[in-house]
């Protein structure tokens, strides 16, 4: 699955609208203000309803911390689109995506991920960036 940052598209929105997560000094994560960039799939025939959120540091360079899939619809959703799939019910909250880069940090990425998207608004959030996306490719 090819996917695209939702910033190369929307990058004011994306700019205004990004989630962070600041870390202070003295925790085992490194400190820095961490952003979660919303990433989607570039098929234009897919409607998978899911995101792929990259975990960067504004201080660490291209470094990817964690990468987290995370899909808001229910498990039989996404296997009803593809019945075949084993892991249909792993589509349908965040974990760690096993197919891209991972640190040793970030399970606490996810953790932290999974408390945001309590927030309806940001899930709400991430469900319009979505449809803008997948409207406009």
């Amino acid at each position: 699955m090819n996917t695209v940052a939702f910033y190369e598209k929307f990058g004011e929105i994306a700019f205004k609208e990004t989630r962070t997560l600041s870390i202070p000094a003295g925790n085992p994560v490194p400190a820095d203000e961490y952003e979660y960039l919303e990433y989607c799939c570039t098929d234009k025939n897919c409607d998978c309803r899911r995101v792929i959120i990259r975990v960067l540091g504004r201080h660490s360079g291209n470094k990817v911390w964690a990468t987290i899939s995370y899909g808001w619809e229910k498990a039989s959703f996404y296997h009803k689109g593809s019945p075949a799939m084993r892991s249909a019910a792993e589509w349908s909250h965040p974990t760690l995506d096993p197919l891209n880069p991972q640190t040793a940090h970030s399970a606490t990425f996810l953790a932290a991920f999974e408390q945001m998207i309590k927030d309806k608004a940001y899930v709400d959030r991430l469900k319009r960036h979505y449809k803008m996306f997948k409207k406009g490719f």
